[in-house]
């Protein structure tokens, strides 16, 4: 048996350690690009968060508006036809009323809140009951391209 002695020489050693400093450095290159990704990610939800909120206020605060027009015709009215007609005649402006549900959109950018209610009858506790109060969000074809 022949037994045969490897030898690295001075140049494996630095080989080695080129390998493993190049190696490294694409990690780090890697990690750069995600946490790169993740910031931009994070301020998009926080755009896109920041919205949902500007139409659920705009949506409430329109609720609100409706309630006092509510408040206001439910005092004159004598019946709830009669309450149904002057609420119609006040109605804020953007609001369509059909039968006793009243619908408006509040848009903003590519997203719209859609709302629904429900004029109650006088004598109820509440005047007004929300029947939908839902996100649409229209999205171009072309931001899902890669």
């Amino acid at each position: 048996m022949n037994k045969r002695k490897v030898a690295l020489g001075p140049g494996a050693a630095s080989l080695i350690l080129i390998v493993v400093v190049l190696s490294l450095c694409m990690l780090a290159m890697l990690t750069l690009i995600a946490s790169k990704n993740d910031y931009s990610l994070g301020v998009r939800s926080a755009e896109m968060i920041q919205k949902v909120y500007e139409l659920n206020e705009t949506s409430e605060r329109q609720f609100a508006e409706l309630d006092a027009v509510a408040a206001v015709c439910q005092k004159e009215a004598v019946d709830f036809t009669a309450y149904l007609e002057k609420v119609s005649e006040n109605l804020p402006e953007g609001m369509e009323m059909e039968e006793d549900t009243v619908v408006w959109y509040s848009p903003l950018d590519n997203r719209t809140m859609e709302c629904m209610v429900q004029l109650l009858p006088p004598g109820d506790s509440e005047r007004i009951r929300w029947i939908s109060h839902k996100l649409v969000v229209e999205e171009p074809e072309d931001d899902w391209e890669w």
